[in-house]
């Protein structure tokens, strides 16, 4: 029993056992001293009852003695018969109080006594009134009065209640000897139920207890080799693994800890964890900045962080942190991985796929271009054998485009640097745009595309990126329908999401492959399927692009019933998320919910990001966290007032710059107070929803140009040619094809517009940026190249085109879209 319990509920069982020991002792030793008690008061009462009987007897005796006295003087006359009565009669005198006292606590026996007095005193006033007729009468006068009977019967009475008495004494004494061998008896029973108990409660508990300390003993040896185990386990790790106290400080750590960092665990005991790592913030205060973080409250915290070894060398690590709840608080694990290979093999990928990306695209945006200039007429008209020549290169070069791309998509997914260029997009006009790319691939298939009549469907969203997607639900449902078949498109505005469903009637998903049909390189592996092609990445992309845009792709299908997949996004106006996505990001400061989901929603319709804050507090946190475009701040904070804040904006380094418009009911105030800080608008509500528009995007609006002069540095004479073929007649094209000769074209000539490649003979084109001038005087560029660009340089760029991604066709429109206002002045 014992050893089936905790320690806390083995130290109760024991207390409970000590406590039925002590109470059955404590009853035993009570029902003892009642019985000793009993038979004193029985042999008291003894006592009592022979003394009793004893003065009784006294009694009757003198009583005997005067009788006999006074009948032997009367018959002899003679005095020495007298004395027996004299001395019988004065003793009664002492002896009779005796007797009261001996029955005094007896009632019945008292009034007993009483009676007895009575009859003592009648035989006494007999025996005298016989004496004195003696005296007067002589011998026959005495004896006719003893003759009369009156002493005798007197006599006899006395003898009576002397015998009722005694036997009353007896019988009361025979009562009292009977109960006390009754309790006796009781007693005795109590006892040896009690002593019996004892002995199997001690018997019981000296059973458990050895049971327990071999359980113990059982325990402590599991243990010890479960301790041993993990122990070893601890050892053997490949991965550091350090135990932290509340306070920061290392408490233990394994072999692997010691190869890492290269300090003993003797030597770094009780020392504080930032000797051997450093935060986000150097070395102070780690350990806050992961309960900052929440490592305490959630099942662990993995983060990146800069490891320090005993010589001085730094080396990048992952390191999760587990927290341990212990008596003494909650102690922290640590698990440390270098991670020094990973970021090595990371940085070789990235230079691959950079190789890849400019070493492949660059030659195949020639070759595509060229084949679609001719096959468009370009060169003039061609012989029907070369046009089909041409037309079959022109395919499946646009064919290894889209494979190359779609790797190089699946890369940038994975690290995060997809970007969109969100707004407002109507999804029938992305179906019927997708409907019309597909075409020339359903016709091949023999297979009929449909797309059903239907009212708009406004969402936002990045038109070329929502076409990838259902280009890529299209050539999948073309690709597994059967000749003849139809694809059914569909496009359906509902309460809050757009639904685009495109049907097939193809063989649907197996069940087998239900599970992994948006993971990466995933196919059905039947013959039938594989024969068709493709290389599973499609799905994967398409799902990643919807999610990015708040959305969710998802599918329906029945084996042998062909599938229909759905995209469902966000209706333009409505709020699934708390922001858009890839428009710039704006910060809105403002405590009333309602106002503040109004600028939200206006803001997102726009094509704008929002991060919503509701005090002064919450606003610093969010710009330590992140950099945004542009603030709202209202002026009525619950902590504090909105000019507090943008004084602590403009105190900031990362901040000092940022635009500010203030969005309030107490405009003049505000004005009043902050005259001398930079905002851009003071709006005061009810606020004009024009001029808020005005506002921001007066922040973010490109510099108007007049001439179209483009400057195109690129390295490739063929994308140079290509490109000025594709913009004839949109601009007038300047060619550079090193950084040297674009420097020489920019001191001869200010183009409205540069076309820039990234990868140059002598150097990046990122080079020329600091060229084109600054302020208002920059010059708009458009990055269009086989390298991907760095996020924290977009800013400063208008537009980033990917070759072979983007093509000819679109970096057409975004040359135009830049170049138009000029234009028209």
């Amino acid at each position: 029993m014992l050893a089936g319990l905790g320690e806390k509920q083995r130290l109760w069982g024991l207390a409970l056992v000590a406590l039925v020991i002590v109470a059955g002792l404590s009853l035993m030793g009570l029902e003892l001293r009642r019985e000793f008690d009993r038979v004193r008061t029985l042999r008291a009462e003894a006592e009592q009852s022979h003394l009793a009987r004893q003065e009784l007897q006294a009694v009757f005796s003198l009583m005997q003695d005067a009788e006999t006295g006074q009948r032997g003087y009367i018959i002899t006359g003679q005095p020495q018969f007298r004395q027996p009565y004299e001395r019988a009669v004065r003793m009664l005198d002492s002896e009779l109080p005796r007797l009261r006292a001996a029955y005094a606590d007896d009632v019945q026996q008292a009034q007993n006594v009483r009676v007895l007095e009575q009859l003592i005193d009648e035989k006494l006033a007999a025996t005298a009134r016989a004496l004195d007729a003696y005296a007067v009468g002589g011998r026959e006068a005495g004896l006719a009065m003893v003759a009369t009977g009156e002493g005798k019967a007197a006599m006899d009475r006395i003898r009576g209640q002397i015998d009722r008495m005694t036997a009353l004494d007896a019988r009361q004494l025979a009562e009292l000897t009977d109960h006390v061998e009754r309790r006796s008896r009781f007693t005795e029973a109590v006892v040896s139920a009690v002593v019996l108990a004892l002995i199997l409660v001690v018997g019981a508990s000296a059973f458990l207890s050895i049971r327990y300390i071999a359980t113990r003993r059982a325990l402590l040896a599991t243990i010890r080799a479960t301790a041993a185990r993990q122990e070893a386990i601890f050892d053997s790790a490949i991965d550091a693994i350090l135990t932290l106290n509340p306070s920061g400080t290392i408490e233990t750590m394994n072999t692997a800890a010691t190869r890492m960092f290269g300090w003993s665990a003797a030597e770094l005991g009780r020392r504080d964890v930032s000797i051997l790592m450093e935060g986000e913030q150097g070395d102070k205060g780690l350990i806050a900045q992961i309960r900052a973080r929440g490592a305490e409250a959630s099942t662990g915290l993995i983060s990146e962080l800069t490891a320090k070894r005993r010589d001085g060398t730094r080396f990048p690590v992952d390191v999760a942190f587990s927290p341990m709840s212990l008596p003494t608080g909650v102690h922290l694990v640590a698990v440390v991985r270098d991670i020094t290979e990973r970021r090595r093999v990371e940085q070789l990928k990235q230079q691959f796929v950079s190789t890849v990306s400019h070493e492949l695209r660059t030659p195949l945006t020639s070759i595509a271009g060229s084949l679609g200039l001719l096959s468009g007429g370009a060169a003039g008209e061609l012989p029907e054998r070369a046009t089909r020549l041409i037309a079959i290169a022109h395919a499946n070069s646009q064919r290894l485009v889209r494979l190359i791309n779609d790797i190089l998509d699946v890369e940038k997914l994975e690290a995060g640097q997809i970007s969109l260029d969100i707004q407002a997009v109507d999804m029938r006009d992305i179906a019927q745009r997708s409907l019309d790319s597909v075409q020339g691939l359903a016709d091949q298939a023999g297979c009929r595309l449909d797309l059903a009549d239907g009212d708009a469907a406004p969402v936002m969203g990045d038109p070329d990126r929502l076409v990838q997607v259902v280009v890529n639900l299209l050539s999948n449902a073309v690709k597994f329908s059967p000749a003849g078949g139809r694809v059914q498109v569909g496009v359906m505005p509902e309460s809050r999401i757009v639904r685009l469903s495109v049907r097939d009637e193809g063989p649907g998903v197996p069940d087998t492959f239900r599970s992994r049909i948006f993971t990466k390189f995933a196919q059905a592996d039947g013959s039938d399927t594989r024969q068709r092609g493709g290389t599973g990445l499609g799905l994967a992309i398409a799902k990643e692009i919807a999610e990015r845009h708040g959305g969710r792709l998802w599918f329906e299908s029945a084996p042998g019933a062909g599938a229909t997949f759905h995209l469902d996004l966000p209706l333009a106006g409505e709020s699934t998320t708390s922001k858009s996505v890839g428009g710039p990001r704006l910060l809105i400061v403002e405590d009333d919910h309602d106002a503040a989901e109004i600028l939200r929603i206006m803001l997102v319709q726009d094509g704008f990001e929002t991060h919503i804050v509701g005090s002064v507090a919450e606003a610093l946190e969010a710009v330590d966290a992140e950099a945004f475009a542009a603030i709202l701040v209202d002026l009525q904070l619950p902590d504090a007032d909105g000019i507090s804040l943008i004084r602590a904006l403009r105190a900031r380094a990362d901040t000092s710059d940022t635009p500010v418009v203030v969005v309030s009911a107490d405009v003049a105030r505000g004005k009043a107070r902050g005259r001398s800080l930079e905002v851009v608008d003071w709006l005061e509500k009810p606020f004009d929803q024009g001029r808020l528009r005005t506002a921001i995007r007066s922040i973010l609006d490109r510099l108007d140009r007049r001439n179209p002069v483009i400057l195109h540095v690129d390295d490739d004479p063929d994308i140079l040619q290509v490109t000025a073929a594709t913009l004839s007649g949109v601009a007038d094209v300047v060619a550079a094809t090193s950084l040297a000769r674009a420097r020489e074209s920019l001191r001869r000539v200010k183009p409205d517009l540069v076309i820039l490649d990234l990868g140059l003979p002598d150097g990046s084109g990122l080079e020329l940026l600091p060229s084109l001038g600054e302020g208002e005087a920059v010059i708009p560029v458009v990055v269009y190249s086989a390298q991907e660009l760095d996020a924290a340089l977009g800013a400063r760029v208008e537009a980033v085109l990917v070759k072979s991604s983007a093509s000819l066709t679109h970096l057409a429109r975004t040359v135009r879209r830049l170049t138009f206002d000029r234009t028209k002045r």
